[in-house]
């Protein structure tokens, strides 16, 4: 369990950073795979840009519980907030806005898998502590 464990925050680790620094360093190429130009207004921009630290800070606490024991049970606890907080969002702006890209319908798919997969990983954890 604790292998599978570390593999899912290793994968949770470089989904954040991957995204986390996209957003960050290169926020035109990151949106504009999504059909979004963070270029039309600086204010834009660094809205579109501050999330990139939060995912790439995340990112690096999820790896962070792969190498260490004390750590891991918190890092998978905030990967399922994480990943399924964002998966509720995207539900709810679906909802609200209509339907976005393609490519943010697979983003929010995935983070849905992301965040389902830490629940089972917990509720594992859970089960085995118990019996």
């Amino acid at each position: 369990m604790i292998r599978l464990t570390q593999a899912y925050l290793a994968l949770a680790a470089l989904t954040a950073l991957f995204v986390g620094l996209g957003m960050l360093v290169m926020p035109a190429a990151f949106y504009g795979s999504y059909g979004i130009d963070p270029t039309l207004s600086p204010s834009l921009a660094s809205e579109l840009r501050s999330p990139g630290v939060l995912l790439t800070t995340i990112g690096l606490f999820f790896a962070y519980g792969v190498f260490t024991p004390q750590w891991r049970n918190l890092a998978l606890w905030a990967a399922a907030i994480f990943y399924l907080g964002y998966a509720t969002a995207r539900t709810l702006s679906l909802a609200l806005d209509g339907i976005p890209s393609t490519g943010l319908l697979a983003a929010g798919a995935f983070e849905l898998t992301l965040g389902l997969a830490a629940a089972v990983l917990l509720l594992a954890q859970r089960r085995t502590a118990t019996a």
